[in-house]
């Protein structure tokens, strides 16, 4: 897994779109899509609120293997 996918795996076990987690974020719904894409990476403060909005830790984001 890389972080794209377990990014979108976190958001769809809160039941929330691209969207949702964009306004959550405040970015925009393209920037959830690239980090979901792998074709971008959230820099340190928006991992770091990805982490909180979707209920996991960094570590998880970044090293989960499941």
């Amino acid at each position: 897994m890389n972080i794209g996918e377990n990014i979108v795996i976190a958001r769809k076990n809160l039941n929330l779109t691209q969207a949702d987690l964009a306004d959550k974020m405040n970015v925009s719904y393209q920037a959830v899509s690239s980090w979901e894409r792998d074709e971008n990476l959230p820099d340190t403060i928006n991992l770091i609120a990805l982490a909180s909005v979707l209920k996991v830790t960094i570590d998880w984001l970044v090293y989960n293997r499941a």
